[in-house]
């Protein structure tokens, strides 16, 4: 174990992207909890076996104890939040649980520094490999949640569960003791091992042989989805491999094969998702192909089938958004397939039943944004019957509830940048509507939020330009 002060190479803490308590950074009492599990920083190059450790001194202050963070007290703009205890390994509060620790939550980067940086070789010799290999159900799906990110250790007890899942009395207990999350984390973890090892061609094969079964797709999609994840350029082949496998067209088959099964809903839009990823050339054409298969309206229909399911609805809306992404003759027309199927209304329905999911309202922005791209005349007829269906108001609602979630602010931004585009009577009275919902004051607080955004500033700078819902206030004040 290595310690050293801190100075200008020193890790920089950041501010999470939602959390239990909301956009902050996170803090735990207890030094186990971030250093063996799934929020451990490991050091790159080490295979994941040395991990750093950042101590800091933070001005907590007269600190709000808190169960978790609703619309209510987001308006109360808390310093510092007390919750807990937390388990590395298991969402939601708990003591039952490994590394449990109380968490400490602040809102602002200045009431922090750090002191000390640990850096912590983990032991992973031989003796801990045998260990795993010994392991009972139990203990080797709590190795592999406590050291997914760890190779050589992941291998080992993914190797353990299959073999002791090969006797049918072990296959019920490994599933409920959480082993086919902790193996689809270590997937997503590992995506280039187990793509190299097939796992994207086996995931096919089972898709192809078993299409009437409802647990299979679910997990197939999950694994698609887990080893597409990426945007570096071994990700980007992965899916590119997947799609040459013909992974979409059997991943968008399985949605309407299995309508009232929640997880080939979530996994399936999720799989699609992942290995459709909007970037030019070879993923245009696998977008294309996705839409080609039906992607566009399985999407909408999984999101009707299954409302109140906040991730059905995240994972429909990353879909359709990623389907729906481009500018080309072709983007258009896929855009208005989109509309035509109902996108635009399940979008803006997903976001009135979740205000306090800030993934729904994030991921419902972007599709209602895309959804609103271009500026003819059937672009404008778009914007029109999203406003009509309600679209500015959960956008300024979803702006309002998730202050602190950057991603959110600058969705909600470009929205209502689409939303209020045009020059016709329609246009100024959507900016009219908009100004009446609060727009402005919503974008400039996202503005005074996020100063150092540049994608929330650029957002909010085109909300308050000469289209933008901002102007008509501007006006109104010097009337």
């Amino acid at each position: 174990m290595t310690t050293r002060s801190c100075g200008a190479r020193t890790p920089i803490a950041r501010f999470s992207k939602g959390g239990f308590y909301g956009q902050g950074i996170y803090l735990a009492e207890d030094p186990s909890y971030p250093i063996g599990g799934r929020y451990a920083h490991r050091v790159s190059g080490s295979g994941g076996s040395r991990v750093q450790l950042l101590i800091v001194k933070a001005a907590l202050g007269s600190q709000q104890e808190m169960q978790r963070i609703s619309a209510e007290t987001r308006a109360m703009r808390m310093r510092t939040v007390r919750g807990g205890p937390h388990r590395p390994f298991l969402s939601g509060g708990g003591e039952n649980g490994c590394d449990a620790s109380i968490v400490h939550v602040v809102y602002e980067s200045r009431q922090m520094y750090p002191a000390y940086v640990i850096e912590v070789e983990m032991e992973m010799g031989a003796e801990v490999v045998a260990a795993v290999r010994a392991m009972g159900v139990a203990a080797a799906v709590a190795a592999l949640r406590a050291h997914a990110s760890v190779s050589r250790v992941a291998l080992v007890a993914c190797g353990r569960l299959a073999e002791l899942c090969l006797e049918a009395q072990n296959r019920q207990p490994a599933a409920d003791t959480g082993a086919i999350e902790a193996i689809v984390a270590a997937l997503q973890a590992h995506p280039q091992r187990a793509a190299d090892a097939g796992a994207i061609e086996l995931a096919v094969a089972a898709l192809q042989a078993h299409p009437e079964v409802a647990g299979v797709q679910e997990e197939c999609c999950r694994v698609v989805g887990s080893v597409c994840f990426g945007t570096d350029a071994a990700g980007i082949a992965r899916k590119q491999r997947a799609a040459g496998a013909g992974a979409m067209e059997l991943v968008v088959a399985a949605l309407p094969a299995h309508p009232q099964a929640v997880g080939v809903q979530q996994y399936g839009c999720w799989a699609i998702v992942n290995v459709c990823h909007r970037t030019p050339g070879a993923g245009l054409a696998r977008i294309q192909r996705a839409a080609d298969a039906g992607g566009i309206e399985v999407a909408v229909a999984a999101m009707r089938a299954h409302p109140q399911v906040a991730r059905v609805q995240q994972c429909g809306c990353q879909a359709m958004a990623s389907m729906c992404f481009g500018t080309g003759a072709a983007a258009l027309a896929r855009i208005q397939r989109a509309a035509d199927a109902g996108s635009i209304e399940v979008a803006v329905a997903a976001m009135r039943a979740h205000p306090q999911v800030a993934r729904v309202q994030q991921c419902g922005c972007q599709a209602m944004a895309s959804m609103c791209f271009g500026t003819g005349a059937a672009a404008l007829a778009r914007k029109q019957r999203a406003a009509d269906a309600g679209g500015i108001e959960v956008a300024v609602a979803a702006l309002q509830a998730h202050p602190q979630h950057a991603c959110m602010q600058q969705t909600g931004c470009a929205v209502l940048v689409n939303l209020c585009f045009g020059g016709d009577a329609a246009a100024l009275a959507r900016r009219q509507r908009a100004v009446i919902a609060g727009a402005p004051e919503a974008v400039a607080m996202a503005m005074q939020d996020h100063p150092g955004d540049a994608a929330v500033q650029s957002k909010g700078q085109k909300g308050s330009g000469p289209r933008g819902p901002t102007e008509r206030t501007i006006k109104r004040k010097n009337a």
